[in-house]
């Protein structure tokens, strides 16, 4: 083996640090959970933005329809 060469087979993953984490799509890190969380109300909000735009804009193609 070349010794420029990290040998990765030489340490298991539980050696290493904690790298369960909301970056790399860990599921269980406090930071994934509350990132799943903002997601899930961002997209709440976004579809009630969405939704009341689109009714005032019914409304105003409405207007322009009746003239």
């Amino acid at each position: 083996m070349d010794a420029g060469v990290a040998d990765i087979a030489a340490t298991g993953p539980e050696a290493g640090p904690n790298t369960d984490n909301a970056g790399n799509g860990g599921d269980n890190s406090p930071a994934a959970l509350l990132q799943r969380a903002f997601e899930k109300a961002l997209v709440s909000v976004a579809t009630q933005v969405i939704s009341d735009f689109q009714s005032d804009m019914d409304d105003a193609m409405s207007e322009l329809d009746d003239g």
